[in-house]
């Protein structure tokens, strides 16, 4: 059967616009937003016996590759300008015909798509403003956000660290993969909405202030910011292991 999954960016209760101000973080701050786009792979649909379905893609070239998806919720207007203007708030694929009661999927790109070259990678891997050129590996979370009375801006770019290479070159292994797992059971994956709000993520942080490091947060486990971001993601910030069940930045409606 065909699927069609809808996500949503939201800045707590409103839809995320690139032109509007929202009061957000520990300090309700009022803050524009000037980027929200991540990617998410491992779809699966879940049968009520427990199988879990993987929801077979469909390869569009743009949005979809493989089994990973770019949600792009910025539209370049407004604070968006260093954006695109085509957004993607869908997921879009077949899974057997059947009944499915849950729905999970990763934040984050698969290891063996994740250290390529994003300036050769077929879309959407070819997003340059999504890849740490540093890090050799892509940014599978990017939200940023400037303060409207001014300051630093308070940046959040997920993506694995201590990545070590190899004798060629290529990246082996990653200490902190950093990668999310989202689960979502008892619902109907086919009629339900998954939020994706900026407003839960910040929720215990100040984005007016620089806790240390560099302004937001780069992943960094030693970056004070750090913390309270990847508990609200369902990431144990110290060795970047999934824990779906304290991640509150997805949610359904």
């Amino acid at each position: 059967i065909a699927v069609e999954l809808a996500f949503e960016g939201r800045v707590k209760d409103e839809v995320f616009s690139c032109s509007d101000t929202y009061a957000v973080g520990a300090a309700a701050t009022d803050v524009k937003l000037n980027d929200f786009r991540l990617y998410i792979h491992d779809v699966r649909l879940h049968r009520a016996d427990g199988e879990k379905v993987p929801l077979t893609l469909e390869q569009d070239g743009k949005w979809q590759l493989e089994n990973i998806v770019l949600l792009d919720f910025e539209d370049k207007s407004g604070s968006c300008a260093n954006g695109t203007q085509e957004t993607n708030g869908r997921v879009l694929g077949t899974v057997p015909a059947g009944e499915y009661d849950g729905l999970s999927f990763k934040l984050g790109v698969p290891f063996a798509r994740n250290h390529g070259d994003a300036s050769v990678a077929p879309s959407p891997l070819n997003l340059t403003g999504l890849f740490w050129s540093w890090n050799h590996g892509y940014k599978f979370l990017r939200i940023d956000s400037v303060p409207e009375q001014g300051g630093d801006p308070f940046i959040i770019h997920v993506g694995s660290t201590g990545c070590v290479a190899g004798d060629g070159g290529e990246v082996t292994a990653c200490d902190r993969p950093n990668v999310a797992e989202i689960v979502f059971e008892g619902i109907d994956p086919l009629a339900t909405k998954v939020l994706v709000d900026y407003g839960a993520l910040v929720a215990d942080t100040d984005v007016s202030a620089n806790a240390g490091g560099t302004p937001g947060c780069m992943s960094d486990a030693t970056d004070p910011d750090c913390p309270p971001l990847f508990t609200h993601l369902g990431i144990d910030v110290t060795d970047g292991s999934p824990r779906p069940e304290q991640q509150s930045f997805f949610r359904i409606e």
